[in-house]
């Protein structure tokens, strides 16, 4: 049974994990490390939109597990009110930009310009899809662990003795200069694109994503949008729009021309991208065209991988799940868990995601 762990990462997983390891009968002492603050990558720039029935083979026990321990958490923890937790109604939207439709075309919302959506389906209801702040839902599960020490610093090696057992964690500590080895009996590796850094065997893609928020006058309704908006040029734009409690969150397609900085707080920005956002979210609806911008963003995500590193004792992965990695935290926190504490995961079945594939 493990006394200590450091979890590297301070995003959705590494902070999910954190919790279920602190609440855990065992009882192990928890230790966080983080670079750059909480939730100051993807993590704390993503949309937060949850799915209960959206996911292939490879994810879809893990996701229900995960859909309902987000209800369950915000039971529990107030969420609705502390990070926004709340069902939505998801639509499938289409339009042509300055063009109408021949006829009337019923269910769409009513923030919607008037005559313009030409289609409208149904992806997912009140009792699919649901959504979080995922920045305010890290910082509020951060608090709600028990006895959980958080460190900001920048993790630069897993540290392992001779017969390849983990030893502890290297840390850099910015602006002084100073390196110290944490000591553990288990590591966990949720640095999300960074992981690689870390963990070299294990492949992690890096896509970036923009995204801005936006504050209007007008409240509008808990409808997530997915859009096909064909724009005059005759390219089609397909932007996401997730109404908050407090604001509208919009992000766009994702790209690969961003390098990946050392800290997550250094992602670039390209504020041409963001602009493209709300100017394409404009054509659908006026009380966005004439919203203020609060927030330009970017993020960059990292692909799934979730167990024991292969050549390493005591060294687990949890390197996110590119879009889905704010639906999945609570999930693959409460897995590792019992990985970690238990010695077998039994609540879900992940075994697709097992990082010994890579060595296979």
């Amino acid at each position: 049974m493990p006394q200590k762990v450091v979890i590297i990462g301070g995003g959705i997983v590494g902070v999910s994990t954190a919790y279920y390891l602190s609440h855990h009968e065992s009882n192990p002492s928890v230790t966080l490390i983080e670079a750059s603050s909480i939730a100051s990558g993807a993590s704390g720039k993503a949309g937060g939109l949850l799915a209960l029935d959206w996911h292939g083979n490879d994810t879809a026990s893990l996701a229900r597990l995960s859909y309902q321990l987000h209800a369950s958490l915000a039971e529990q923890f107030n969420g609705r009110e502390r990070w926004g937790y709340r069902e939505l109604t998801t639509l499938e939207i289409s339009c042509t930009e300055g063009k109408a439709p021949s006829r009337h075309v019923a269910g769409v919302p009513d923030w919607l310009r008037e005559g313009v959506i030409s289609k409208v389906g149904n992806l997912g209801t009140t009792q699919s899809t649901a959504q979080v702040h995922p920045r305010r839902f890290c910082e509020a599960i951060v608090k709600e662990s028990k006895n959980l020490e958080v460190i900001m610093g920048h993790a630069s090696k897993v540290v392992l003795y001779d017969d390849k057992k983990v030893k502890g964690v290297e840390v850099e500590f910015d602006g002084i200069r100073e390196t110290k080895i944490i000591e553990a009996d288990v590591v966990v590796v949720a640095a999300g694109p960074w992981t690689s850094r870390l963990l070299p065997n294990i492949p992690v893609s890096t896509q970036r994503a923009h995204s801005i928020t936006i504050s209007t006058q007008t409240p509008v309704s808990p409808h997530a949008l997915f859009t096909n908006i064909k724009l005059k040029n005759g390219s089609l734009a397909t932007p996401e729009i997730y109404p908050r409690t407090d604001e509208i969150y919009a992000c766009g397609d994702v790209d690969k021309h961003a390098p990946l900085p050392k800290f997550a707080r250094d992602v670039k920005v390209d504020e041409g991208r963001c602009r493209q956002i709300m100017k394409n979210i404009s054509v659908v609806s006026e009380i966005l065209e004439y919203g203020e911008i609060t927030a330009m963003q970017a993020e960059i995500g990292p692909g799934p991988s979730v167990g024991w590193v292969p050549g390493m004792r005591n060294v687990a992965v949890a390197a996110g799940h590119s879009c889905w990695g704010i639906c999945n935290a609570p999930g693959t926190g409460k897995l590792l868990t019992e990985l970690i504490c238990e010695g077998r995961i039994s609540s879900a079945n992940i075994q697709s995601l097992d990082p010994g594939r890579y060595t296979r």
